[in-house]
């Protein structure tokens, strides 16, 4: 059976977005291809484009030594790297950011689960929300309190992350 129309939804992942451009003029290629061998007409657009996190190590400290005066041990070193796709990429590449992790859940639950969505509910849950919260209110006061940390702060920013302008989708 030879459909008369097909469509398809795909979404791309690169751990930056230079190697994101490259695959994206990848699989185009590939699709491209397929449409020429096939005989079909093709057309596509890209949509909304998710950056890449570019996270600020002044502010990632501070924030580990807060989440570690409230007792939380801090598992992973920030800035932390992952393939998870969040418009918090977007906001990274204009102020800067850090995307902080807090346990919700026992170790080895899988995200985006039922079991997951139970245990963010739970008393372990809501006191990670809480200590999240509550360690970022703690930096800010800290920044406020330490103007030249707000400077190294904008200083790693304009050298790490404005670069280039963020691209176009």
């Amino acid at each position: 059976v030879i459909p008369a129309y097909s469509a398809g939804t795909f979404m791309l992942r690169a751990e930056d977005d230079t190697l994101l451009d490259e695959l994206k003029q990848r699989v185009l290629n590939c699709f491209i291809g397929a449409a020429t061998a096939s005989g079909a007409r093709f057309e596509y657009r890209w949509e909304g484009r998710m950056a890449s996190m570019c996270s600020n190590s002044t502010l990632a400290r501070l924030f580990s030594q807060n989440m570690e005066s409230l007792g939380r041990k801090m598992r992973y070193s920030l800035p932390f790297r992952s393939f998870a796709s969040s418009d918090i990429g977007n906001v990274s590449q204009r102020v800067p950011s850090i995307h902080g992790l807090v346990a919700a859940a026992p170790e080895g639950t899988i995200g985006h689960s039922p079991e997951m969505a139970s245990a963010a509910a739970s008393e372990m849950g809501i006191r990670g929300m809480l200590d999240g919260a509550t360690a970022m209110a703690m930096t800010v006061v800290d920044l406020v309190a330490m103007p030249t940390t707000i400077m190294k702060m904008k200083e790693e920013f304009r050298q790490k992350c404005r670069k280039s302008s963020p691209r176009k989708p």
